[in-house]
């Protein structure tokens, strides 16, 4: 790839400077046909941008030229002043967002040979401001799957990260739900959650378990700190507890929780209203939205298993409203993503390419770009950040994409799970 052969020959002539090999960070550029207009505003959240420094080479020329190249595969790159007594010249690049994405940035542009190395903040001219999530925040074990739907509008979406023990034991998963024009909701140790119909409410299964000991049963004390997090009546958790593991003596507990999507304060745990139910292994919605269903958990447990029975409840209130069949529930047509496990390698350098009302999202050679177009044409990508796009909502406005882990134990896949949230671009 040209990019790569030209960044070689520059660092190349560059005494003390790393060597690399990089791959190409190359990305079409060609006009494309025009479409709709109609995108939706994101909120003005004000996002600091930070700067990485990608190499320094002796000659300005060099610099400069090497700046452009950056430029058009979608950096925002200068030439930065040289310090006292330094020979040579610096290139940096601006990232669009905060110390998550420039260290994952950062990251990135290390292993493909580049220095990445984050330095004090620069002006910048970029109109681009992107925050990053990561979709599960907990426990990720060797391997998780990973799974999404959309909106019939593709204006909203919920991704799951969902993790596999050994002997298919329950993990708790970890969720995205994330709106256009609203804020991007996150939470950590669920068994389920579940869209409402009209996507206005989202509810979710907060999973709470024992700890692991040596011995056969499980001591009061243990029983009574679980109802303490759960935040039900001692008898109440006991009654639906189940077992989370073949292997040792360890329960789980579950309560539902729902969530106002279109609420401000929708982002924060504190907002979500929590209902009197000790239940929650399996939650749905029936069609119209009245009801939420709970799932009770099947008889020989497992990470996948079923729902053995439904039951209704109010969703406001958690009053009983009777049983249920899940042929009356809504039923979500998920997408399955590729595995995350610490033995299979993704490839993190395929293309992959989505349209939008006013402009695309492509991702290849390990980074996604935006295209933002004008009239017609489509102007100059910019960087979003490293990764793989799995999907995007209807206007771009969130990226589901997998991601190098900077934080990945031997044990755990390389890669995680994160949503890029574009604020404004």
């Amino acid at each position: 790839m040209m990019l790569g052969r030209m960044v070689r020959r520059w660092i190349g002539r560059s005494a003390g400077v790393m060597s690399v090999a990089l791959v190409c960070l190359a990305c079409s550029s060609e006009e494309r046909p025009d479409g709709d207009t109609d995108a939706a505003v994101a909120p003005a959240v004000v996002v600091s941008n930070s700067t990485l420094h990608v190499a320094s080479l002796p000659d300005s020329g060099d610099a400069a030229a090497l700046v452009d190249s950056l430029s058009r595969e979608g950096w925002e790159a200068i030439v930065a002043p040289r310090g006292g007594g330094q020979e040579t010249w610096p290139v940096v690049v601006n990232v669009p967002g905060d110390g998550a994405l420039s260290g994952l940035a950062g990251f990135a542009l290390r292993r493909q040979g580049l220095a990445g190395d984050v330095i004090p903040p620069r002006s910048s001219r970029q109109s681009l401001a992107v925050q990053v999530k990561r979709v599960n925040g907990g426990a990720h074990g060797m391997s998780a799957h990973v799974r999404w739907v959309l909106s019939s509008d593709r204006r909203a979406l919920l991704v799951v990260e969902d993790p596999s023990a050994v002997e298919n034991d329950p993990v708790p998963n970890g969720f995205a739900m994330a709106t256009e024009g609203k804020p991007l909701i996150q939470r950590d140790s669920v068994w389920d959650v579940a869209p409402s119909p009209d996507w206005a409410r989202v509810a979710y299964a907060r999973a709470y378990t024992t700890a692991m000991g040596e011995t056969d049963t499980i001591p009061p004390s243990e029983w009574h700190r679980l109802a303490g997090r759960v935040g039900l009546l001692e008898s109440m958790v006991r009654k639906h507890a189940f077992p989370t593991s073949g292997m040792v003596v360890a329960y789980g507990s579950a309560r539902p929780f729902v969530v106002d999507v279109m609420s401000a304060t929708a982002g924060d745990t504190a907002s979500d209203l929590g209902l009197p139910i000790a239940e929650g292994w399996r939650l749905a919605w029936t069609s119209g939205g009245a009801r939420l269903a709970i799932g009770a958990p099947p008889e020989l447990i497992s990470d996948d298993g079923m729902a053995s029975r439904w039951r209704l409840v109010d969703p406001a209130t958690g009053a009983p409203r009777g049983a249920t069949t899940p042929a009356a529930l809504e039923q979500l047509r998920w997408t399955e993503g590729p595995t995350l496990d610490v033995s299979t390698p993704i490839d993190m350098q395929q293309r992959r390419a989505f349209r939008l009302s006013d402009g695309d999202v492509e991702s290849e050679g390990g980074w996604i770009r935006v295209f933002a177009r004008d009239g017609t044409r489509l102007r100059v990508p910019r960087i979003v950040g490293p990764g793989l796009a799995l999907t995007t909502t209807a206007n771009g406005e969130f990226i589901v994409a997998i991601a190098p882990d900077p934080n990945a134990k031997s044990y755990e896949p390389p890669n995680h799970l994160v949503v890029y949230h574009i604020i404004h671009r």
